[in-house]
């Protein structure tokens, strides 16, 4: 008869996870950012009917902020994916706020090249579950 062992909790684990929480985090930290933005874009900015995707998205220092910053939070979402995997802790959460950080920049992308009100929706409401992702994580990683 053989006994299952436990793997042995290295002493990194704690510095690992509060890393992860972190991450979470800042990750919903900048979904904030970005709804606040996208607000202001959809408010104050009036994208070209025509044109490419670039100059549509360049043609405004609001929009131009909002892509940046969508940029930042596709890091820090893969990042924190990363890291959930390494400690084997809140994968699912990491997953799919990974998911809807991409959903909602495809989506953005759309909306930037012929303004549906659909791709707005789903921007926002992608954005919401990343951010209700990224926090549940936080608070239940330990």
């Amino acid at each position: 008869m053989t006994a299952t062992q436990q793997e042995p909790r290295p002493a990194a684990l704690p510095a690992r996870l509060a890393t992860l929480r972190g991450n979470c985090m800042g990750a919903g930290v900048l979904l904030i950012v970005q709804v606040a933005l996208g607000t202001g874009v959809s408010l104050y900015v009036t994208l070209p009917k025509h044109g490419t995707f670039f100059a549509a998205v360049f043609g405004s220092a609001l929009l131009a902020a909002h892509a940046i910053v969508a940029l930042l939070l596709l890091g820090a979402a893969v990042g924190a994916l990363a890291r959930a995997i390494r400690v084997r802790k809140g994968i699912t959460f990491t997953a799919v706020g990974l998911a809807a950080v991409l959903v909602a920049a495809f989506a953005g992308a759309s909306f930037a090249g012929n303004g549906a009100s659909g791709a707005s929706l789903t921007m926002a409401l992608a954005t919401a579950v990343a951010l209700f992702c990224y926090l549940a994580a936080v608070f239940t990683i330990r």
